[in-house]
């Protein structure tokens, strides 16, 4: 392009460029950057009511609304825990020398700032740590944002290298609005440990563009647009490094500066391409955005910094994976029933530590409850650096119908959901095989009346009140496992101290057909501690007299 770029045309040359203050448009810009729609729209008072009605009916449908979530710390935010307090990090090669890209609190309270060599770092902040920057960590764990972010809105576009675009108009009215949507989004990204900038506005690449900028303040209106992009700054548009030199050397500070100059010469001299982002970004050109679509199986994995050994930051950095998890399965309505979490080493074997749990669930905080328990007792061969979660088969959750006075159920409802819970923690703690339930079995044998089954499941549940004679007789909780002969002083059963029989017999006799047949006569007695003990003695052979359970 011969000779240096003129602002007397705009980049939408069929109107002219209004001045600012003028009727039009406050900013100065042309009412060309307007979508056509909105331009001449005012309705004139002597309009008919039929003609109101039939206007109403052929106003065009909303325009969409995105919500962008930049995340400019993520380089750094994949590296969890933080291995120090001091000034920290992240560094990448760009030519050839290395540079700053993300840095925590303590770095910028130094001075240094993302862009600057790592040579000038040093000079500010010796104590500097740096880390390697991941890219494929970046993408690995904007994904899995992604599918966090699924539980607001069925759109979600992923904006690489750190931002996610969501389409939330739809999801206002569910969510009670904007400003209630917004504040959920952003506490959820902060429980997840992202410091995350917002923009907002009808098109995606406007919303990424304020996103960028820190303007947090919603466009909701597509008319609106103009105005407030072409107040932001050019370092938020992302553009190259060198087409953002040339522009400042032609004196262009903000966006309005670009919407001022010719097209077609802006088109010769930076491209067709960044022409079209100005087009996209005002609405005038369509921006199609492909939605993440999440696996079957959610699978995240967590970098470490360094080594870690301390169990108490491997259950926070497994905190983060929980939480992402839980985003994950409620978006697609499901729980899942089987989780691993992988303990990666440098030198060793990865070390595994698997979770069932007795019923389906997505509460992130309950299954963090339970990994914490199995941590407690679990000691790793070497220290850990990379955290690896994996679900098992998602399934989804049958909608539950709720009793029109919830309040009345409510009761009923946690003792319900508690159960499963307490079985969990207690296999949690005490390990898979040391909690079960019981089963009941079509045999009279005592230590074969019933079998183990998985607790808190639907099976049968033992009843041990029977009538011997139409006399009330009861069974004890407490079995041992194998019946213990007792003493017999002066030919009467002693426990500690000569037992006295409080009810009975009741008579087993049965079992021929396995070859492990009994006959016995059972008795309820009582030892002068006042101990209730379930007692029988033999039939057949020495009648010898055995205990075989102990009432609480």
């Amino acid at each position: 392009m011969n000779g240096p770029l003129v602002r007397s045309l705009p980049l939408f040359p069929e109107a002219p460029v209004e001045s600012p203050g003028s009727n039009g448009s406050a900013s100065g810009l042309s009412d060309a950057f307007r979508p056509s729609e909105y331009r001449g729209a005012t309705r004139k008072e002597s309009d008919s009511p039929e003609a109101a009605a039939r206007a109403t009916a052929q106003r065009p449908r909303p325009a969409p609304l995105w919500l962008c979530i930049h995340l400019p710390a993520l380089p750094l935010e994949i590296f969890a825990p933080a291995p120090t307090a001091g000034p920290l990090a992240v560094i990448e090669q760009q030519g050839g020398r290395q540079v700053l890209v993300a840095l925590n609190d303590c770095a910028v309270r130094h001075g240094l700032e993302a862009g600057q060599p790592l040579t000038g770092a040093y000079a500010l902040a010796p104590a500097l740590e740096i880390l390697e920057r991941n890219p494929r960590g970046e993408r690995a764990a904007l994904e899995r944002l992604a599918v966090w972010a699924g539980r607001f809105t069925s759109v979600v576009s992923l904006q690489a290298p750190a931002a996610l675009l969501l389409e939330v108009r739809s999801s206002l009215r569910l969510f009670g609005g904007l400003d209630a949507l917004r504040k959920e989004i952003l506490d959820g990204f902060g429980t997840l440990g992202h410091a995350a900038e917002r923009g907002i506005a009808p098109t995606p690449l406007a919303a990424l563009w304020l996103a960028r900028a820190g303007d947090a303040m919603p466009v909701e209106e597509m008319h609106a647009l103009a105005g407030r992009l072409g107040r932001l700054p050019l370092a938020c548009l992302g553009w190259p490094s060198k087409t953002e030199a040339s522009l400042r050397e032609m004196g262009l500070r903000r966006i309005k500066d670009c919407l001022r100059l010719p097209r077609d010469g802006f088109a010769r001299r930076f491209g067709p391409a960044l022409l079209g982002e100005l087009d996209r970004a005002l609405g005038r050109s369509p921006d199609p955005r492909v939605s993440y679509a999440s696996p079957p199986r959610f699978i995240g994995e967590l970098e470490l910094p360094a080594e870690v050994c301390d169990t108490g930051l491997l259950l926070e950095a497994a905190g983060c994976l929980l939480d992402e998890l839980g985003g994950f399965l409620r978006a697609r309505e499901s729980a899942v029933q089987e989780l691993e979490l992988e303990f990666v080493h440098a030198q060793r074997e990865v070390t595994p530590l698997g979770l069932g749990l007795s019923i389906p669930s997505r509460d992130a905080k309950h299954l963090r409850a339970l990994f914490a328990e199995r941590l407690e007792r679990m000691r790793l061969p070497a220290p850990v650096l990379v955290l690896r979660l994996r679900s098992g088969s998602v399934r989804r959750l049958n909608p539950v119908a709720r009793p029109l006075l919830a309040e009345a159920a409510a009761g009923n409802e946690i003792a319900r959901e508690a159960l499963p819970k307490l079985i969990e923690r207690l296999r949690a703690r005490l390990g898979e095989e040391a909690v079960y339930g019981l089963r009941l079995v079509s045999d009279h044998r005592p230590e074969t009346a019933w079998h183990r089954s998985e607790p808190g499941g639907n099976g049968d549940i033992p009843d041990f009140r029977l009538k011997i004679r139409n006399v009330p007789i009861s069974r004890p909780l407490w079995m041992l496992p194998e019946p213990q002969r007792l003493p017999q002083p002066g030919g009467r059963p002693s426990w500690r101290g000569r037992l006295g029989l409080e009810s009975g017999p009741e008579r087993i006799e049965t079992g021929w057909w396995d070859g492990s047949d009994v006959a016995r006569d059972y008795y309820v007695a009582v030892n002068p501690r006042g101990m209730r003990l379930w007692i029988f003695r033999r039939r057949r052979g020495r009648r010898s007299w055995y205990l075989h359970g102990i009432f609480g």
